[in-house]
């Protein structure tokens, strides 16, 4: 029977299956056939996407217009790649953390399945002095979430990974606080200073006048949210006024500073809101008596959007997992009590209520006014970072017991191995540029300057010795280093100064790694949750953990899925 024949122009892949008629493709060679099949791989682990993808008639019609002697491997053989990759790229950060000071950031949550898991991840700083975030598992959890069962799921990971913890960092629910005390791995635990300050934030919204304007703010986005006439009639409104065409975003209980966004975009949106409420043909006459804003509760809002902002941006920069962010909690936390958070003529009765309230909260929840707070972790590693050695943020008792706190913790670290057989080897100076040798007579005559002024001394010379003594160590970085500017990262600070300080670089390796909040955990839930979805309900655990494991892994160049074959 013959096939019948098409009237219109021939398609681009009947065009490619002639072509190959008349000129046939190469046998694909071992090599290829698996070079191919691992970017298959690399195709489903970094968008996300299901092994039924590659089953569908039309990627199989793309692959075989590309490589038509290549034959798409079986699920089960597609499965057993993915967990090859995932033990190699497991392999290679296992040996990438060992022997590091290693912290923790660890959460609970439940898939749409109704899957509860825990994530575990791993922040470090490498021998060049580059820090690193890591996925290290994400495992369903079956079992009750109660302090033992969450303290034996981190021993498990520990022990799996052969880890050197020094810290875990956990949001504030009693559970994980308890676990952290079971859980003997690990010598330190701390709560998760963004939720900490959005409990803060949360006690000032609380307050009945600001609560009552967050609830009609709120009633009004969610009009707009639920009409579309509405929706049309605000974009036409907002063209007309020359307003920035933007939606109108609605706060979330567990979505940290959405009730900012709420308020922000609102405010922003004011006018061409108020046009389509007040229109009869859009809105009713008495959805528009229920949604009205009164004025002072529009300028309620306006001066609650400036107090709200840096709280804001301090837990979006403390989130970050790429830079240093444990040393920001005291400098910005201190300076927003004493200054963002303090009261102004000009404010309304409401406003300074929440400003007090969440200084209040800020001050009793991070112990801002305790005597133990010089030695807190987030305090030593302010001192490990060149920004804010200083300390300048604190009282002078509160100054000197932390820098005596530091002594002591140089002190019982030991004896580090020096650079150098001698240990009069020379290092460069913090910009790392080796100038030529002084005379003999300068030299002699800047030490004896030295000898005057003591630690008022600033040397002319770009070179310094290493320091043979722990309390010269410390002397010398904390009066004759400048500190640096805020926006610099620490750490190339430190990696030109290693061989100068050894034992605090030793120290800032396990503090200055330590991330602020547990945000590192809780982000892969929103990767976890594209992976397991309704339509892949039926992926086993050990899938899940290795899909999100090899996709979080190599975001950003972290790590490379395809692994080259061997020969």
């Amino acid at each position: 029977m013959l096939a019948p024949v098409s009237n219109g122009p021939p398609s681009a892949l009947d065009r490619g299956r002639r072509a190959l008629l008349i000129f046939p493709s190469a046998p694909v060679t071992d090599k290829r056939r698996q070079r191919i099949t691992n970017l298959l791989i690399n195709f489903v682990v970094k968008d996300v996407r299901p092994l039924s993808a590659l089953s569908g008639e039309g990627f199989r019609d793309i692959m075989t217009f590309f490589e038509p002697g290549y034959k798409i491997p079986s699920h089960a053989t597609l499965w057993s790649n993915i967990m090859l990759q995932y033990n190699t790229v497991k392999a290679r950060i296992a040996n990438e953390m060992k022997d590091k000071s290693v912290s923790l950031t660890t959460d609970l949550w439940t898939s749409c399945t109704m899957d509860p898991y825990i994530t575990i991840t791993a922040h470090y700083i490498t021998d060049t002095w580059e820090l690193k975030s890591r996925v290290l598992r994400t495992t369903i959890m079956p079992e009750r979430h109660t302090a033992v069962n969450i303290a034996q799921r981190l021993k498990e990971t520990i022990e799996e990974w052969d880890l050197v913890v020094f810290c875990t960092i956990h949001d504030n629910a009693s559970s994980m606080n308890l676990a952290m005390e079971l859980c003997e791995q690990f010598p330190h635990h701390l709560g998760c200073a963004g939720h900490t300050i959005q409990l803060a934030i949360k006690a000032g919204l609380h307050l009945p006048e600001i609560a009552k304007t967050t609830d009609a703010a709120r009633r009004v986005v969610s009009h707009f949210h639920h009409s579309s006439v509405a929706v049309c009639a605000l974009k036409k409104r907002q063209e007309q006024l020359g307003v920035k065409v933007h939606k109108l975003q609605n706060d979330c209980a567990t979505r940290w500073n959405s009730t900012f966004t709420m308020l922000e975009r609102l405010s922003e949106q004011r006018l061409p809101v108020q046009a389509v409420l007040a229109d009869e043909t859009v809105t009713k006459v008495g959805i528009r008596r229920s949604l009205a804003m009164r004025e002072c509760q529009w300028e309620l809002v306006a001066q609650l959007i400036p107090v709200l902002r840096p709280l804001a941006k301090a837990t979006t920069i403390m989130c970050g997992e790429n830079h240093v962010g444990l040393s920001f909690i005291y400098p910005v936390l201190l300076n927003m009590a004493n200054n963002t958070l303090s009261a102004n003529e000009s404010d309304l009765a409401a406003i300074r209520s929440f400003k007090n309230t969440v200084s209040n909260e800020l001050i009793t929840r991070f112990k801002l006014l305790s005597r133990l707070l010089a030695e807190s972790i987030p305090i030593t590693a302010c001192m490990l970072d060149p920004r804010f050695k200083h300390l300048k943020f604190l009282p002078d008792d509160v100054r000197e017991e932390a820098q005596a706190r530091l002594t002591q913790l140089v002190r019982e670290d030991g004896e580090v191995e020096q650079p150098g057989a001698t240990g009069e080897e020379e290092i460069a100076d913090n910009v790392g540029v080796e100038l030529a040798e002084t005379s003999c007579k300068k030299a002699r005559l800047e030490s004896d300057f030295e000898q005057l002024f003591g630690a008022n001394f600033e040397s002319s010379s770009k070179k310094k010795r290493v320091n043979s003594d722990a309390d010269d160590e410390q002397r010398d970085y904390c009066q004759r280093t400048p500190h640096i500017p805020t926006m610099d990262n620490p750490l190339e600070r430190w990696a030109e100064n290693t061989h100068r300080f050894p034992r605090l670089a030793k120290l800032s390796r396990s503090y200055l790694a330590i991330p602020a909040t547990s945000t590192p955990s809780e982000r892969v839930f929103s990767l976890a949750g594209n992976t397991v979805t309704r339509q892949r309900s039926s992926l086993l655990p050990s899938h899940v953990d290795a899909l999100v494991f090899l996709n979080a892994n190599q975001k950003s160049g972290k790590v490379d899925v395809i692994v080259e074959d061997s020969e």
